[in-house]
């Protein structure tokens, strides 16, 4: 049984940016595994139902969308008993977690612990791409860049940070650090509001 929120899936019908239809059956696959599909198996009408796809053009553009995934490699489909099943590969399941990545943020509690979240990492040359994206993710969730491998938040952030870093395969070179205080931090308190 496909399970997930439906008020974020969008109908068939309505207007889908590019890949959105495609993001939102991976993740669909992701928590259902694999799908049988076929024109008289119960499964496709499930898909179909659950994007309210009724007339054959939106069901072939889910169909469509499925075949585009399988090029990509993000799902493979195979036939058992007579029936072809459609499953979600280890590099879909990925580009399913990049959504994740995608919307994750930190959370601002009603009242501050006054302890500061400290971010150290010392990743090796031959993971660059992985440095970058990680600096580059933190900046994006509202850290801030005390030097080029330390970044700062007053927030509980343990989770996000082990999520990210897992994600990008750097979590060995990273360490999170938790302090009470951090030396002419009043620049830091302003920066966030505290």
């Amino acid at each position: 049984m496909l399970k997930t929120d439906q008020n974020k899936i969008k109908s068939i019908r309505e207007r889908h940016e590019k890949g959105e239809l495609a993001k939102n059956i991976l993740k669909s696959l992701a928590i259902g595994g694999v799908l049988a599909i076929g024109l008289a198996i119960p499964n496709i009408v499930q898909l179909l139902d659950f994007f309210g796809a009724t007339e054959s053009a939106e069901k072939r553009k889910v169909l469509k969308a499925i075949e585009r995934m399988k090029q990509n490699k993000l799902v493979i489909i195979y036939n058992k008993n007579g029936h072809d099943i459609v499953e979600i590969t280890e590099l879909g399941k990925k580009k399913v977690l990049s959504y994740d990545l995608e919307n994750i943020k930190i959370i601002r509690p009603k009242k501050w612990d006054k302890y500061w979240r400290v971010i150290i990492f010392d990743i090796p040359e031959k993971n660059k791409k992985a440095r970058r994206a990680l600096s580059s993710k933190l900046n994006e969730m509202e850290f801030f860049p005390l030097q080029k491998s330390v970044f700062v938040c007053p927030f509980e952030c343990k989770d996000e940070i082990e999520f990210v870093t897992e994600f990008f395969g750097i979590k060995k070179y990273v360490r999170q650090i938790l302090a009470k205080e951090i030396e002419n931090e009043k620049f830091l308190k302003n920066y966030y509001n505290l």
